[in-house]
């Protein structure tokens, strides 16, 4: 399931997490302590909206700035809106991609966070020092899987 807001620009939101699937496992980075939502913990690839950016514009870029990997839109396979954290007024997106065509290797870390790893979504859920919302959008999908 997409929401079909995903891919258009005038939609009201915060910003967009997600799942980056490099195989069967997802990449998942730890926060660095210079901020101040979630320091040192766990956290999905993702970040706040820019300019007039669709969710999808948002996702995409976000993307690239942290892992230096490229996402289509036709590798969306799943989206879902959720009510914003930080910005209650407005709506955050979650998006799943496809497994991508690449390998941990093809991954390039930008500088938001003090190191990446792969695991999958139930490890991801099952850790102690993750973003608890996000560990809480991966079991929702998971459980639309299932």
């Amino acid at each position: 399931m997409i929401d079909k807001n995903t891919f258009i620009n005038d939609v009201n939101f915060h910003g967009v997490k997600g799942l980056i699937f490099v195989g069967e496992k997802i990449i998942v980075f730890r926060r660095d302590n210079n901020t101040k939502n979630w320091p040192l913990q766990i956290d999905l690839p993702g970040g706040g909206r820019e300019n007039n950016e669709s969710p999808f514009e948002t996702f995409k870029r976000e993307v690239m700035e942290e892992f230096g990997v490229v996402v289509e839109a036709e590798d969306v396979i799943f989206s879902k809106k959720y009510q914003a954290v930080l910005d209650p007024t407005k709506e955050a997106y979650f998006m799943v991609t496809k497994p991508l065509d690449i390998i941990e290797s093809d991954i390039v870390f930008g500088d938001e966070g003090l190191e990446f790893s792969l695991m999958t979504p139930q490890e991801f859920i099952d850790l102690e020092d993750a973003v608890k919302r996000q560990q809480d959008k991966v079991a929702d999908y998971l459980g639309k899987l299932n």
